[in-house]
């Protein structure tokens, strides 16, 4: 019987039928692990979340004497969603002597232009806008 005949190929599972078969599943898994790994990827990106429409923007300092600054800050959220923003003072050495956290009420507003005034228990050079999130 030469190598190739279909006896030997039938008796030994290498058919037309099995490779087709093994094709398609192939394929399928493929597609499938492609799928979860495209629905991973949104998911971890928060796209369409409010999350991903979260903007803030430092935009002005103040020192006013040696236990007080202004930091003024703007922040861009969709309409009617809670923030809160932490704000903070640095001394010339970069250490921070000041740090405070505002909570910004849902407002029908998207945007919203704060200045807060910062207490410091060493005089301040900088006041810089840290971060913000949704509670």
């Amino acid at each position: 019987m030469p190598a190739g005949s279909p006896t030997l190929a039938g008796r030994y599972g290498e058919t037309a039928q099995r490779h087709t078969r093994n094709r398609w599943l192939l394929i399928g898994m493929g597609v499938f692990i492609a799928v979860v790994m495209i629905m991973w990827a949104i998911w971890g990106s928060g796209l369409g979340s409010k999350a991903s429409q979260l903007q803030f923007t430092d935009t002005a300092n103040n020192p006013i004497d040696a236990h007080h600054i202004t930091v003024s800050f703007s922040v861009d959220a969709p309409a009617h969603t809670a923030v809160d923003c932490a704000v903070e003072a640095q001394n010339i050495n970069f250490t921070v002597v000041g740090y405070d956290v505002i909570h910004l009420k849902p407002t029908a507003e998207t945007h919203q232009v704060i200045t807060k005034s910062l207490i410091t228990y060493e005089p301040a050079v900088e006041g810089s806008l840290d971060k913000c999130w949704l509670p």
